[in-house]
């Protein structure tokens, strides 16, 4: 009897070390599987952030702009051109880029921006920084002017505050949370295993 006691004991704690196995797997894939998430989005952006218009035609130029960040907030904006002759194979240098903005339907100040290459973070880049003030629905025009065409386009953008959930270091320690939960848990099942010195 004493012996299957034994037997049955140490399958027991073997049993409970699988569970234990099996969890922290579990939560270390999903924690890791959110962390890939957070860090995911930049990388699948073009350089220049979120595209919102693609291979536009003015002349001989190429023209895509992107804006930046993503979600679009009121208190920073970058909206960059791609501009590009020769059927895309060379960053045109002769061009010049501007933006306009529009607030739609609520309070704001409607202001052109000149976009620049010493503005833009990447060389290839034309870029125009400036903050929009408010929260709402914008439209933004844009233009680029130059030797070989000129052209004009448009698109609309929500500026919002980002909301708690919508911080990266809220969701990294959201993410991080059941790590820590389960090794607080595999801490304690393991001092609980352990012989009384009785």
């Amino acid at each position: 009897m004493r012996l299957d006691f034994h037997r049955t004991t140490r399958a027991s704690r073997s049993s409970r070390r699988s569970c234990r196995l099996a969890a922290v797997v579990t939560v270390a894939y999903l924690g890791g599987s959110t962390i890939g998430l957070l860090v995911a989005p930049p990388l699948l952006r073009a350089d220049g952030g979120t595209i919102r218009l693609a291979d536009l035609v003015f002349g001989e130029y190429r023209v895509t702009v992107f804006t930046d960040p993503t979600p679009v907030t009121p208190d920073s904006l970058d909206v960059s051109f791609l501009i590009t002759e020769s059927r895309g194979l060379a960053v045109a240098l002769d061009a010049e880029a501007w933006v306009e903005v529009e607030p739609l339907g609520h309070e704001g100040v409607a202001a052109r921006y000149e976009a620049t290459r010493e503005q833009a973070d990447d060389p290839r880049f034309y870029a125009a920084k400036f903050t929009l003030g408010t929260e709402g629905r914008w439209r933004i025009r844009i233009g680029v002017e130059g030797p070989r065409g000129q052209g004009t386009g448009e698109f609309e953008i929500t500026a919002t505050y980002p909301g708690l959930f919508r911080q990266p270091m809220v969701l990294l320690v959201a993410a991080l949370l059941p790590l820590i939960l389960v090794g607080a848990w595999l801490t304690l099942g393991a001092r609980s295993e352990e012989p009384s010195g009785g």
